[in-house]
């Protein structure tokens, strides 16, 4: 009987340790900036849906993102890196050569998503 549970409690503590070693995507916070308002009300009259953003490594994953946004990597007030995320888009994979902390906007017409990573 303690043989039994002494296998038990090694394959529990082995299971632990295999799901801590791998990380799960962390999610983003992000927040909106009105980037060119214009007409009579500028500002949404209602509360704005974020969309939800995750890093995983060097994969930005995207959740709730709708229409068509152009991502930039922004790093000391220059962008350095640049790409189209389309409708319908729910991933974008940043290059491996990217280190460091980096400001990342989504930017549509009037407004623009930010957030901060580290990659």
């Amino acid at each position: 009987m303690k043989k039994l549970f002494l296998v038990f409690m090694l394959s529990a503590v082995m299971s632990s340790v295999i799901t801590v070693s791998q990380a799960a995507p962390v999610m983003v916070h992000v927040g909106v900036h009105i980037a060119d308002p214009v007409g009579p009300y500028p500002f949404p009259r209602g509360p704005v849906l974020l969309p939800n953003v995750y890093i995983d490594d060097h994969t930005l994953l995207f959740e709730d993102l709708c229409g068509e946004y152009v991502l930039q990597i922004i790093q000391n007030d220059n962008v350095v890196y640049s790409t189209l995320v389309s409708n319908g888009e729910t991933s974008v994979i940043l290059p491996s050569t990217l280190t460091g902390d980096y400001e990342f906007r989504l930017v549509a017409d009037t407004y623009y998503y930010y957030g901060y990573i580290e990659l």
